[in-house]
């Protein structure tokens, strides 16, 4: 369910989770976050920004301090943070164990992070380090995945995994 919508499970809209984790991660890195850091960090203007944190602030997620420096609340914090891990690890997924490129990964990670359940993440957590810890099966899985390329008859449904092929059924 990749739509931008609300996902039924949480109740942030992906742009809100991006001003979260991106308010976190500026924080991180420079002890304080400014509206116009945060901006430029996702790529969106000023007023945008601004626009888009009053439905955070209302629900207490986010403030300002005196000194006008955006301050994320104990549960905004902890929503952010969750946020940033399934982007880390939906993102080494992708890298260390498909291959995809370092800036797709970054991309479609970023898409990801919105729906992808917290028993999901920690399942590809474990395989991570599964293929960090074990090299023989890291060894075995990228000796064959290069390798590997799945011999499908295009038909209405795949013996193989179910699904209509995304091949074209061959007209007789």
């Amino acid at each position: 369910m990749l739509s931008g919508k609300k996902s039924p499970r949480r109740a942030l809209t992906p742009s809100h989770e991006h001003y979260l984790r991106a308010t976190w991660e500026v924080q991180s890195r420079h002890g304080y976050a400014r509206l116009t850091d945060v901006a430029r960090e996702l790529g969106v203007s000023h007023p945008t920004l601004s626009v888009g944190l009053r439905p955070l602030e209302e629900h207490g997620l986010i403030s300002h301090d005196a000194r006008r420096f955006l301050v994320l609340s104990p549960r905004g914090e902890r929503v952010a943070r969750e946020v940033h891990h399934r982007f880390c690890v939906i993102r080494a997924f992708l890298v260390d164990v498909l291959g995809v490129s370092p800036n797709q990964a970054e991309r479609e990670a970023c898409l990801m992070e919105h729906d992808i359940s917290a028993e999901t993440t920690e399942r590809l957590v474990n395989l991570l380090k599964l293929m960090a810890e074990d090299r023989m099966v890291q060894r075995l899985f990228h000796e064959r995945l290069p390798r590997y390329h799945r011999s499908c008859e295009p038909s209405e449904a795949c013996a193989t995994c179910g699904l209509s092929c995304l091949s074209p059924t061959p007209h007789a």
